[in-house]
């Protein structure tokens, strides 16, 4: 039985509890509050199949968000000793076995592989890198081309990331110049290929000019926001700069620079940057 999959499936005969709707030599039962009055024997419908509270197979016409074979970020709804059970959108949770736990909040988010366990029972896996594939020639992609990732693991480098819930690659901490949040998709582009497979991302595309006046707006802002004066330099550790503009060092520098010529700022060497009062 194809469990953790939508199937269209024909009515076999009706009964008090539903229809039953013939799979392969089973029939499953569609429980009377999926069913349309108009609905006779013979009539397909399109329903997901998984097992219910008694391990017994089941179907709906609920649409889950992810099949089984699929990667998906899910909400922690509940937990026991022995897992976690996550909103996959239909009236069963789905269960991910976990050792600990306790080392998940209840309300957050999290990615997950669909699956099936031994007894085909639809389970969560949390280990995800099994599952996510490294790039083999033919390279389906392309330096600089843009990609959809999902941030869902963060390493001392930086974060590792879902491509276009396929692959797997890397986002570098030091080369993150804007907020990010762990299972919310973004847009990126890949940096490089290597031949193992492995693959580097970046935010930023790397085909577009670079804006002066649009970083030239961040540290202005930064500067509102911080009562017009900002504690960086010239020589400021390039993590600081980040925190508080959300630049690279070497683009922060070019920006001081212009902003100093244009005369909007004033720089006070080896402490700080002030807005410029206009004359």
């Amino acid at each position: 039985m194809k469990i953790g999959t939508l199937q269209k499936l024909k009515i076999c005969k009706f009964s008090k509890a539903g229809a039953y709707l013939q799979h392969y030599n089973q029939e499953i039962l569609l429980p009377n509050k999926y069913l349309l009055d108009t609905l006779n024997i013979g009539d397909e419908v399109e329903v997901f199949l998984y097992h219910d509270s008694e391990d017994r197979p089941i179907a709906t016409t609920l649409k889950p968000k992810a099949l089984k074979g699929e990667i998906a970020i899910l909400t922690i709804k509940d937990k026991n000793n022995f897992g976690c059970f996550l909103e996959l959108g239909i009236a069963k949770d789905l269960f991910m076995p976990s050792s600990k736990p306790q080392n998940f909040t209840l309300g957050t988010k999290i990615a997950v592989f669909i699956d099936t366990d031994k007894e085909n029972r639809l389970i969560a896996k949390y280990n995800l890198k099994p599952y996510l594939k490294n790039f083999k020639p033919p390279y389906p992609l392309n330096t600089s081309d843009k990609v959809k990732i999902i941030p869902f693991r963060e390493t001392p480098l930086g974060y590792e990331c879902i491509i276009n819930k396929t692959y797997l690659g890397l986002l570098y901490r030091n080369e993150i110049f804007e907020s990010l949040n762990l299972f919310e998709e973004k847009e990126a582009f890949i940096k490089k290929i290597y031949p193992n497979g492995k693959c580097d991302l970046w935010l930023k595309n790397p085909k577009e000019k670079v804006n002066i006046q649009k970083d030239c707006q961040k540290v202005l802002e930064a500067l509102k926001q911080h009562q017009g004066i900002l504690p960086l330099h010239y020589d400021s550790p390039p993590q600081e700069i980040t925190k508080l503009c959300f630049l690279s060092k070497k683009a922060f520098k070019k920006v001081l620079t212009q902003l100093l010529k244009e005369e909007k700022i004033l720089l006070y060497p080896k402490k700080y940057i002030q807005l410029q009062t206009p004359k």
